[in-house]
């Protein structure tokens, strides 16, 4: 059995991130925990293919090709699988677009599987031996011991930055309106030492831990932090910002030599944070969170999104020094983009606001939905400015000379990348 696990990217947004892909890219898990979840007794032939760095052959005589996308690159996916399919193979579909948009996916698809993978894509496997797979899977209460260490012997050489990543704990428990984890991912903890485990078998001296909410199940985080401590690894993780305010945590990710994290602070608005459901979130509060952390040694990468309807244009234009008032070492900005068949994508539908269903514009950096105070085309006019603003020289060498001691290199890299990022934005 020969199959190939293949991450597509559509044309337009791989030309964006090939720009800056080495740099700033991590390698994805995606790809090489499916081939981790392949029955060894099948004893197959995996190829593994990120169009983002690699490229793949339809002439491969591949049995299965299992592809796993986001909206923007559903286009693409749905050109791939018609060109696998007319050469004979089996064509199974997963991830985020094709668990919310399930009927549309299954138009181009032998196979989908909605929701999480670690049960429903073995069980596909064995059905398809036995010559009797399913059109749909969909096993969503997975345990811990499901969850499998990824094949990363299968990653490519070249193309990512030289850092590993892990995931502990995928799930969330919040229910953001804009956003798809929770109910993509249901909280599932791994044991804490087989994370530890993993951790070591890395040898590696940094980490990135790409769990979505890391200090949200305090004593588990607690317990990774503990097992962290002997391996001398400086890591990184996403937060909420309210951890700050949680001494025992943050002196523990401290001794645990923690170097950096990601606060979603996505608005300076009290109002857009109480009305997308994430209320936990205090503007008033971000400033005094941020200096918590690099009190600490930790490093922050704070998230903003534009385009909520609380968002005016003449708040917006003032991010740049908003940002620089607070003090995070990078930022980063996004166009709010509703995933299709959420419940953000629902209002806005049923308000008439979504514009576009063309799904490559659906990159978070391009407005698909129509704004309560500007147009869709101001607010990417907003975005470009607003990151260009924010990555002039003297803001990014402010940064960097202001991030805690031992991360300074590479918080000056970092803004650097996204200083080229920025300015080919709208190009």
């Amino acid at each position: 059995m020969r199959i190939l696990l293949l991450l597509p990217w559509e044309t337009d947004y791989k030309a964006y991130r090939d720009k800056f892909s080495t740099k700033l890219t991590y390698a994805p898990l995606t790809l090489v925990a499916l081939a981790a979840m392949i029955p060894p007794e099948f004893n197959a032939q995996v190829d593994v293919c990120d169009e983002m760095v690699q490229s793949f052959s339809y002439d491969t005589p591949y049995d299965i090709v299992a592809i796993s996308f986001v909206t923007s690159s559903a286009i693409r996916a749905y050109k791939i699988a018609k060109s696998f399919r007319e050469k004979g193979a089996h064509v199974v579909f997963g991830g985020y677009h094709t668990t919310f948009m399930p009927d549309e996916a299954a138009q181009h698809a032998d196979t989908i599987i909605v929701g999480p993978a670690e049960k429903a894509f073995p069980q596909f496997l064995r059905d398809y031996a036995d010559k009797k797979p399913q059109a749909r899977y969909e096993m969503t209460c997975i345990m811990p011991e499901d969850c499998v260490i990824p094949r990363r012997d299968l990653l490519p050489k070249k193309g990512y930055l030289n850092v590993p990543c892990v995931v502990a704990n995928r799930g969330c428990p919040n229910r953001c309106e804009f956003c798809a984890i929770s109910a993509m991912n249901p909280p599932c903890p791994r044991p804490a030492g087989a994370v530890i485990d993993e951790i070591a078998s890395l040898k590696t001296k940094r980490l990135i831990f790409f769990d979505p909410n890391f200090f949200y199940n305090k004593s588990y985080a607690l317990e990774i932090m503990d097992g962290l401590k002997n391996l001398n690894i400086k890591w990184a993780c996403n937060a909420t910002v309210q951890t700050a305010f949680d001494n025992e945590l943050v002196e523990a990710a401290q001794k645990s030599r923690c170097g950096g994290v990601l606060f979603g602070l996505e608005s300076l608005n009290r109002d857009t944070m109480l009305a997308v459901k994430k209320g936990f979130n205090d503007p008033k509060k971000y400033k005094q969170a941020i200096e918590i952390m690099q009190a600490h040694n930790i490093s922050v990468n704070g998230c903003f999104v534009l385009g909520f309807d609380y968002d005016t244009k003449e708040s917006l234009l003032t991010l740049p020094q908003q940002v620089e008032y607070l003090g995070a070492n990078i930022v980063r900005y996004a166009i709010l983009t509703p995933v299709p068949g959420s419940k953000l994508f629902n209002r806005l539908n049923d308000e008439g606001r979504i514009i576009t269903t063309d799904w490559t514009k659906y990159t978070q950096n391009k407005a698909v939905f129509q704004p309560k105070n500007m147009s869709p085309q101001e607010l990417e006019e907003i975005y470009q400015k607003v990151w260009r603003d924010s990555y002039k020289l003297g803001k990014v060498l402010k940064r960097a000379n202001n991030a805690p001691w031992g991360n300074k290199p590479l918080l000056l890299g970092a803004n650097l990348g996204f200083k080229y990022v920025s300015t080919n934005l709208g190009r």
